[in-house]
Parts: C-alpha cells; sequence; structure tokens
C-alpha cells in the first residue's frame, strides 16, 4: 500500500505543480496531508489478495456530478489550500489498487496505468512514467505544455519509498525532509521514507459513488 499511495500523492502534487498556482510549502503541505489520508481511509479498505475488492471506494473522482473528491477537499481543508487553486482536470478518476495506480482523463476516455508494482521498476522508469501521465493531462485539457515537465529529462526527480510503520497511529520522523519529494539531487537513490501519521486520527466515512475501473489501456515508456 505504501509505494501505490505515494506514487498517487506524487502524481496528484505534479498535476498541482503543472498548474503553478501554489508556492512550494503549500504543496508541500497538501501532499503531507493527503498522504496521511490516504493511509487512515485505504487500510481498512486493502486486499492484496483480491486487488480488484473494494476498487469503487479507492476510487479519487472529479467530474461534472462531484467536482471536488472528498478526500482531496480534505486534504486542502487541513492544509489551508484553496481546492480551485489545486488546478486538477475538471475529470479525472485515480484507482489506487494494490500493486498498481491507473487513471483516466475524462469519463469517456480509455483508463491507463500510471505505475504498476507487479514487476521491478528502476526509480527513474518510474518517474518518466508519471511525466508521461501528467503530461496527458496537458494534452487533453491545455494548449501549453509545462516547463516544470519539459526539463525533467535534466533533473530527474523520483517518487518517495514510504516503509510502512508497525501501526499507521505511530507518529515517525521522516527521514529525510518533505522537500526531497519536489526535487532530489540526480544520480542519489532516495530513502526510504518512514511515514507516520501527522494530525488528528480521520474516521469520517468516505463514500464515492460507484466508480468500477473499465478495461485500461497501458503505456510503457521505451
Amino acid at each position: 500500500m505504501r509505494d501505490e499511495i505515494a506514487t498517487t500523492v506524487f502524481f496528484v502534487t505534479r498535476l498541482v505543480k503543472k498548474h503553478d498556482k501554489l508556492n512550494k510549502q503549500q504543496i508541500e503541505d497538501f501532499a503531507e496531508k493527503l498522504m496521511t489520508i490516504l493511509f487512515e481511509t485505504y487500510r481498512s479498505h486493502w486486499h492484496s489478495d483480491c486487488p480488484s475488492k473494494g476498487q469503487a471506494f479507492r476510487c479519487i473522482r472529479i467530474n461534472n456530478n462531484q467536482n471536488k473528491d472528498p478526500l482531496l477537499e480534505k486534504a486542502c481543508a487541513e492544509s489551508n489550500v484553496d481546492f480551485s487553486q489545486l488546478g486538477l482536470p475538471k475529470e479525472m478518476t485515480i484507482w489506487v489498487d494494490p500493486f498498481e495506480v491507473c487513471c483516466r482523463y475524462g469519463e469517456k476516455n480509455h483508463p491507463f496505468t500510471i505505475a504498476s508494482f507487479r514487476g521491478r521498476w528502476e526509480e527513474w522508469e518510474l518517474y518518466q512514467q508519471i511525466s508521461y501521465a501528467v503530461n496527458r493531462a496537458s494534452l487533453d485539457y491545455s494548449s501549453g505544455a509545462s516547463s516544470d515537465e519539459e526539463s525533467y529529462g535534466k533533473e530527474p526527480q523520483i517518487i518517495p519509498k514510504v516503509s510502512n510503520p508497525k501501526s499507521i497511529y505511530q507518529v515517525e520522523t521522516l527521514k529525510q525532509p518533505f522537500q526531497s519529494w519536489f526535487q532530489i539531487p540526480r544520480k542519489k537513490n532516495v530513502a526510504d521514507v518512514r511515514v507516520g501519521l501527522l494530525g488528528n486520527t480521520y474516521h469520517a466515512a468516505h463514500k464515492h459513488p460507484k466508480c468500477q475501473r473499465p478495461a485500461r489501456s497501458s503505456f510503457i515508456l521505451s
């Protein structure tokens, strides 16, 4: 669960960075809250032996009928960020499943794989795959490319690897600053980040409309 959630948070924050409405500290605060909320919400609905079980519950969704996903909205509220400043696509669905994170832009398009953990990925490959997924949003919803995305090949960044604490209620110290999620020196491996739950426990029921994932298409970079 730790890798799938870390990938999801990194992907969302890359979209937020592309919109360029929040400063670095605001993005870090939002990402930290979102990480905590996803761990707390999904931990009882995570079935590695049957990844499709609970799929609709683990669905982050924005569309015309629900313009604010409850979990994203809660992360915004807890980090004092205006949801509208995230700049996320108007129609986007993210499925956070065991071993795989998928996304769909638009309600009628096919989903595609952001990251799969069934095989071994090199860190730079995973980062490029996430960057590709972020750029798909640009192609679908905007006319210009982000300078941040255009330059990713010059300064690789990689998603954090998080070590799942024995108890998700155990507060632990981050091994490295949260800023390292967003700027990691070239040719250095990111250290494991031990994620503790920062703040109060989230007990509110999370209810999504049913959003079972349709057949997806995978985009693997060569």
